[in-house]
Formats: C-alpha cells, structure tokens, sequence
C-alpha cells in the first residue's frame, strides 16, 4: 500500500510550541519525542533503554512527488524511498517514511542505506558519523490507513505526526544528504488526546 495520509489537523512550525494549547498535556518524554532536533532513533533507545529495530515496508527508487514543493525541489525527480516501522522489544511506535532526491545525497551513503536497510537512518548516518540538521520541523495530526492497519487500529483514528527536512550540505550545490521526513506516532507513545480540541 502506497504511503499517503490525510491531515486532520494542519501542520504547525515546531517554533509555535508555546503557543499551542494542544501540546500541555503532552508529558515531557512526549514533547521530546514530538519536537527534538536530535536522532529519533537515539531518543526512543534512551527512553526505552532498549535497541531499536526496523521492519521494512518499502524501500526502492521513485520519482518525487507531493513531497516535493515541502522539501523545495523539483517533481518527477528520481529519489530513494523509505517506509519504515522503528520498533522496540517488537512493539511498532513509529512510522517513518523518507523521500531523498538521488542529486541530494553522496553515493557512498545512498550505498550504504540501501545495503543496510534493515538500520534505521540515524543509525546509517551516525555510524559514518555524518552529522545532520533539521529544518521546516512541523507537527500535525493525521489519518494513515497503512499505518493504522499495523498498529490494529481503526484507519481513521487520529495519529500524532511530525515531518522535517534532515540535511548536511556544505554549499547550497554540495549536498551530503537532503531528506524529507515523516514520522506517524503510534497512540501508545504520543495520545491522540491531542487531537482534541481545548
């Protein structure tokens, strides 16, 4: 099943945190987890104190699409696709999906994703300790039918999302990766309770 989802709620810039009434029910792992600038892998392993591990859905070559206005290139470029469930102790928490424009990224990291793609990104990317920043982090409230199908849920139930651009590049022409990134939240870790109107 293709990725897609449908907002419930628009996509809100990180930077309007406390301007949020959504967000102060949130507890703080929680907010952590939402808003962190840092490895999402890394996060959930000092939470759970456990390895994450990666079930693949998806991984090959596709042309951009609706990504590609977010992520400020061009449509119908050739990209490498990522879906992904980052697991602990066998319980799916996230859902990550990652689009990376093949003209955005250096060919002995595209080598070593592909080869390892049972590692989650961060993990790829820290390993050849390439480090990484994100822009445009955003937070919404989504409907995933394939993500919702995993988790055994009903496919309209409000889920926490979060997306970004990760990015380490030296010069706006040299890139060493430029990724659009989309993390659906299981409601066992982020509530749907956010959903709700204050």
């Amino acid at each position: 099943m293709p990725f897609n989802y449908a907002i419930l709620k628009d996509w809100f810039s990180a930077e309007e945190e406390k301007d949020r009434p959504e967000l102060t029910g949130l507890l703080p792992h929680q907010k952590l987890l939402l808003l962190s600038d840092g490895s999402m892998t890394l996060d959930l392993e000092l939470l759970w104190r456990s390895m994450v591990e990666v079930e693949v859905k998806f991984q090959g070559i596709t042309k951009l699409k609706d990504e590609a206005a977010y992520l400020e290139e061009r449509t119908g470029k050739d990209a490498l696709e990522r879906e992904v469930w980052l697991k602990v102790e066998d319980k799916r928490l996230v859902y990550a999906h990652s689009v990376i424009p093949l003209d955005r990224i250096e060919d002995s990291i595209l080598n070593d994703i592909l080869a390892n793609s049972s590692e989650p990104l961060g993990r790829v990317l820290t390993t050849r300790k390439v480090f990484f920043a994100k822009k445009k982090l955003e937070v919404g409230v989504v409907s995933c039918e394939s993500a919702a199908t995993d988790l055994g849920i009903d496919a309209k139930t409000p889920l926490i999302a979060r997306r970004y651009i990760l990015y380490n590049n030296s010069s706006p022409t040299k890139w060493v990766i430029k990724a659009g990134v989309t993390e659906i939240f299981s409601p066992e870790i982020i509530s749907n309770r956010f959903f709700k109107e204050r």
